[in-house]
């Protein structure tokens, strides 16, 4: 079969409905013995009125489509080139649907044998992968695309990206393909028969590097790294510059000093520092030549994956060049983040025709034989996935295999300095008694972080889903696997306890809406009694650990919930709607966490936000009683590209005000005339965020522009790709775009915030407001300020339709790093003069 050729096809078209839109471009590449040999592109006229959103996303004008021929002109030929081939497509279920519509149309019978995926074997092959759109794999892989959405480059990159695939495939060795193979049957293309093919027909790869556990690979570990030469602050700092070539920065080596001084001396500090500082080198310096002086290691805890990646890759580096040797310094999380390999037996083991199931099985083993660490976050579990995952280490028991995590401990003893999540800090701290140092970069998200890490939710669907994955006798899950090895006695008494277990959910659930918490803890406790019921017939029968265990589980989940509930630790969220309820259990609060960390000497609190209100008062949480030392590193002209508009000509804030919707809609088509650039809007609820939606309906100035509206079914990581593709676009988004955007646009940036990021604070409820609300506000205003000037030299704008800033008392806090002639009041004549200066 490798050596058939493959039709690799890409369409691009007006829209997505096969039956009504039409192609207007379409490429095929055809692949022959793992080489690109030929290329078919042309453009189509069956359709050349093009909607502004497929001319911003594709490229592709009218005066392109005139002259082009319609398909029934081409239609003979595009079966010809196909005929024989493995018909291939990103995507493959809409190119060859479009495609079967038109030739239908044109009278052609087209039925390619074999069909391939390659969204579908990138979701397997490139187990890293976290999101599957076209021109985000070329981008990982480096493979050449530089007009995305165009069906000739497209093709290409698809082309390629097959051939990086399959070539992945042959290299893997006979044991992996195999088990790949007998997985993939199921599936609804034909990678079945490709894996076959290579087993049969070529050489596939041997197992080196790889050791093995029971019916699987997985990658051997890494050698140690000797031990570290003694190097001080400035030695290192001198060497870092000398090898990277950046420029000398007096207060990047001040700070590293500072840092090294707290955690020589066992101070506790909590340092702000201005953004563009260098923090991350200099506290990476500290931590190194603190392990090479003193022989101690530092944990170091940061809020994103992207900064710890960066720590552990670009910077570490960069530093090892410095010091001349590698540095040993590893990841660390909680132990539910490290594979666990007796789930994954249990889930290799399970017959399954679930396409997700199946490419979970197929995607681990591939992972398996690449992974330094097992850290499940490599691989972006999500929904169906992660439920089945999760399901699978309930059901392996708490006496499971935790060899990733165990090495992961082990090469934590051997580092310089280990890094971990803000979400897990104080997991690693269990579980590294000896540590006794602690730097926490972006200090200001940390608190959130560990009030997240202490919450347990509780909804109608999870619970539902948790008691169905037991099944039935008819279906292949727990209890027709159960049932296999036992006589069928009990098999009438477990059902009868499965149909209570799931009426005692709808009746939990139904007292939670109604708010009725002694009947909650009825419920609550007739449950623990049914899977006391259910655990007391099926212990010591044949091969019941599994089923035990998940039963097990589910009820000392109950046990949780009631307990919270009795204590009032918890917080309900919906309405009547028993799907929708979810109720947040808190299980430890800051107090306890507090204790839990005591034996830590020194914790360095980093942020270039950080002091709130003259102030570090907030630190409480994590500090308590114990003193800490403070220092500001600022830059007075921190923000001094970026000015703040606040408009004078609108209504106050008020969702239900139509003219504040009005001056809204207005002031964004004032940009979009006098920039003709993309914009990003940023709401605080989706009621206004909707209006909002709906007005610009009604105005020309939006007919030009594509708008995309951020809704509660769509992600802010596929809105920010389009956003960032497109050049005449406005983004209507939420909070969620606060942290982690990329606005990529040229010249000036504008972003527009409608209400400062806080609720309006209650009289009664002031000091709480000042202790946490405006901590957290100031600090998303701040990160929302750095999108718009990412560099001293941008020049950015941040127009606020919030006049509070101006007026309050906590006015200082959000505009302490803008020069006061960058925060400008005006209407929209004024507003149209500063977007021409900018």
């Amino acid at each position: 079969m490798l050596n058939q050729k493959f039709a690799v096809v890409d369409l691009e078209t007006t829209g997505n409905n096969k039956n009504k839109d039409s192609i207007i471009q379409l490429s095929i590449v055809i692949v022959q013995n793992l080489k690109i040999v030929d290329q078919y592109t042309t453009f189509l006229s069956d359709e050349t009125e093009l909607t502004p959103f497929i001319k911003e996303l594709t490229n592709i004008e009218t005066s392109m489509l005139e002259d082009a021929p319609k398909f029934k002109d081409i239609a003979a030929r595009v079966a010809g080139l196909l005929d024989g081939c493995i018909f291939t497509a990103h995507n493959v279920e809409f190119d060859f649907g479009f495609l079967q519509a038109a030739f239908k149309a044109c009278g052609i019978d087209c039925q390619p044998n074999h069909l391939l995926d390659t969204v579908e074997l990138s979701k397997i092959f490139l187990p890293r992968l976290e999101r599957f759109q076209l021109n985000e794999i070329a981008q990982a892989l480096g493979l050449e695309l530089s007009n995305a959405h165009r069906a000739d480059e497209d093709a290409k990159a698809t082309a390629d990206l097959l051939l990086h695939l399959l070539r992945k495939m042959i290299s893997l060795d006979t044991e992996t393909l195999k088990h790949l193979y007998h997985l993939s049957k199921p599936l609804k293309y034909n990678l079945s028969d490709v894996i076959f093919s290579i087993v049969a027909e070529s050489g596939t790869g041997g197992a080196e590097g790889l050791e093995r556990h029971g019916d699987f690979y997985i990658k051997s570990p890494k050698p140690n790294v000797r031990k570290m030469e003694a190097v001080t602050v400035g030695e290192l700092y001198e060497n870092y510059i000398a090898y990277s070539g950046r420029q000398y920065r007096a207060e990047q080596l001040r700070l590293a000093n500072e840092i090294f001084e707290a955690l020589e001396q066992k101070e506790n500090l909590a340092l702000e520092a201005y953004t563009g500082v260098g923090k991350t080198i200099s506290f990476l310096i500290a931590a190194i030549s603190f392990h090479s002086l003193y022989g101690r290691r530092v944990l170091i805890s940061t809020s994103k994956k992207i900064l710890q990646h960066q720590i552990l890759i670009e910077d570490l580096a960069a530093l090892e060049e410095a010091v001349g040797m590698p540095i040993p310094a590893v990841a660390l999380k909680g132990r539910e983040n490290y594979l666990n390999l007796d789930a994954f037996k249990l889930l290799l083991s399970l017959e399954d025709t679930n396409t997700e199931i199946i490419q979970l099985k197929m995607k681990l083993l591939v992972w398996l034989l690449e992974t330094d660490t097992g850290d499940l976050s490599e691989i972006h579990l999500r929904g169906p996935e992660r439920a089945y995952y999760r399901t699978a280490s309930i059901q392996a028991g708490e006496n499971a295999r935790h060899f990733f995590f165990n090495r992961a401990l082990s090469e934590a003893e051997q580092a310089t300095f280990t890094v971990t999540n803000h979400y897990f800090l104080t997991d690693c701290i269990d579980h590294l008694p000896d540590i006794d140092t602690v730097i926490v970069d972006e200090a200001h998200q940390l608190k959130r972080s560990l009030e997240e890490r202490t919450k347990t939710t509780f909804s109608y669907q999870a619970m539902k889903f948790f008691i169905g994955q037991i099944g039935t006798p008819s279906q292949e899950r727990l209890l027709s696997s159960y049932i296999s090895h036992n006589d069928g006695t009990s098999i009438y008494l477990l059902e009868d306890i499965l149909k209570h277990l799931n009426q005692n959910i709808d009746k939990m659930f139904g007292a939670i809406a109604a708010k009725n918490t002694s009947d909650l803890l009825h419920h609550i406790e007739t449950g623990i009694r049914h899977a006391s019921t259910f655990l007391g017939a099926v212990r010591g029968t044949r091969n019941y650990q599994v089923i035990y265990n998940h039963m097990h589980h589910y009820q000392k989940m109950l046990s949780s919930l009631g307990a919270a509930i009795r204590q009032d630790r918890y917080i309900l969220e919906g309405n009547r709607n028993l799907q929708k309820i979810k109720v947040h259990v808190q299980q430890e609060d800051m107090e306890s966490l507090r204790k839990r960390t005591g034996h830590i000497a020194a914790t360095i609190m980093l942020s270039g936000t950080l002091e709130v209100n003259g102030g570090f008062g907030h630190l409480d949480y994590w500090y308590g009683d114990r003193p800490f030392r403070s220092l500001i590193i600022q830059n007075e002209n921190l923000f001094g590209g970026t000015k703040i508009f606040i408009p004078e000509d609108i209504p106050s804030y008020d969702v239900s005000d139509d003219d504040f919707v009005s001056a809204i809609v207005e002031y964004i088509a004032i940009y979009l005339s006098e920039t003709d650039q993309k914009l990003m809007v940023l709401f605080s609820n989706f009621e206004l965020l909707d209006k909002v939606h709906e007005y610009t309906e009604d105005v020309q100035t939006f007919e030009d522009f594509v708008i995309l509206r951020q809704t509660r079914m769509t992600t802010s990581e596929k809105l920010l790709s389009q956003f960032n593709q497109l050049d005449r676009c406005v983004l209507l988004g939420t909070s969620s775009f606060n942290e982690g955007i990329n606005m990529q646009a040229q010249g000036t940036k504008c972003l527009m915030l409608t209400k400062l990021p806080f609720p309006v604070p209650k009289k009664s409820d002031f000091r709480n407001f000042y202790k946490n609300d405006l901590p957290e506000a100031v600090f998303q205003f701040r990160q929302i300020a750095g999108r718009v000037q990412r560099r001293p030299e941008d020049r950015g704008l941040l127009l606020l339709f919030d006049k509070r800033i101006l007026d309050r008392r906590y006015r200082n806090s959000f505009l302490k790093y803008f020069p006061s002639e960058n925060v400008v009041q005006g209407d929209g004549e004024s507003f149209k003069a500063l977007l021409r200066d900018l």
